[in-house]
């Protein structure tokens, strides 16, 4: 195992799934019994190939860092850990995994959620030249009780998808590294929606993205009804965030910006309404945040004589 802070890119040529490089990249945010069952669940998997394995630290608890690493010891699991806590986002976090990776292929998956068996296996077998995959994220065994019915399906029995177009969920996974850098990787200027960004950015390239229903990640959702609002009004802001960016793949670009995304859930109720009503929130606000932006007028360039470079003037 070794901690550090260089973003220095190793990479191994290769050109198909089973005879690539792997590394399995996962963004942590919190050393707790979470990422603990975590980190058994990738101990237990069985692969035909060998792996390695980043962890990319996003928290400035400088505690952090001995309890992760006593914390491998006893899972009996090295890795390379590096230090992302510079800026707390995941976006952030994971690219700075992704950067630090050897493989030629990446594998994401999160800290609290638990890998089934065969998960590492069956992610890298469907990944093809001129593709990217997604896993299946399983609700039922990690689900809070009561909360069964509160959202839709995170993968529908196949990838979700955003105005008609698909992305991939960074929890479960899987891209070539080549063309994880050719689209920059997660965008950490977005507030949310950096999967959805992520997706048509590949999509855009001409990258298939495929669904394997046996790579399986039982999946935690965050627990109380104020979380869930508070989660869904910033996913809503995300989403105008990325319209204001690009057109969904495959679309003529027509209204978009709070066209509603339709997803289907397991039954109606109050809390889905209010769910949806977040989303739409949080969609006008970055709409609104959106053109703000566009008529602001340009930041003058920085002179001599003006205050210095990166100091602010305000007390």
């Amino acid at each position: 195992m070794s901690t550090s802070g260089s973003d220095t890119p190793r990479r191994i040529d290769g050109t198909a799934a089973d005879s690539a490089a792997v590394s399995v990249v996962m963004p942590v945010g919190s050393v707790d019994d979470r990422l603990e069952q975590a980190l058994q669940h990738l101990v237990d998997q069985e692969t035909t190939f060998t792996w390695d394995f980043v962890i990319s630290l996003n928290t400035p608890d400088t505690s952090a860092a001995r309890e992760l690493e006593d914390m491998l010891d006893r899972c009996a699991l090295e890795a390379d850990i590096v230090d992302s806590s510079q800026i707390r986002s995941a976006s952030y976090a994971r690219n700075s995994g992704g950067r630090r990776a050897q493989g030629n292929v990446l594998v994401f998956c999160d800290g609290d959620d638990e890998a089934a068996p065969g998960w590492l296996q069956a992610i890298v077998g469907a990944l093809e030249p001129g593709t990217a995959v997604g896993g299946h994220l399983a609700e039922d065994r990690l689900m809070i009780a009561g909360q069964e019915s509160w959202r839709p399906p995170a993968t529908p029995g196949g990838l979700p998808s955003f105005l008609g177009a698909d992305y991939l969920v960074s929890a479960n996974m899987a891209v070539w590294a080549s063309d994880f850098e050719a689209v920059g990787g997660f965008d950490e200027t977005l507030l949310r929606g950096e999967d959805i960004d992520f997706g048509w950015k590949l999509l855009e390239r001409g990258i298939e993205l495929r669904y394997a229903g046996d790579a399986v990640v039982d999946y935690r959702h965050r627990a109380g009804l104020r979380s869930l609002l508070e989660q869904h009004y910033l996913y809503g802001r995300g989403m105008a965030q990325v319209l204001a960016r690009r057109n969904p793949p495959g679309s003529d670009g027509g209204s978009k910006l709070l066209k509603a995304n339709g997803q289907k859930v397991h039954k109606r109720s109050v809390i889905n309404v209010a769910r949806r009503g977040a989303i739409a929130v949080g969609r006008l606000h970055g709409l609104l945040d959106a053109r703000r932006i566009e008529k602001a007028p340009p930041v003058p360039a920085w002179e001599p004589g003006s205050a210095t470079d990166g100091e602010s003037k305000a007390a």
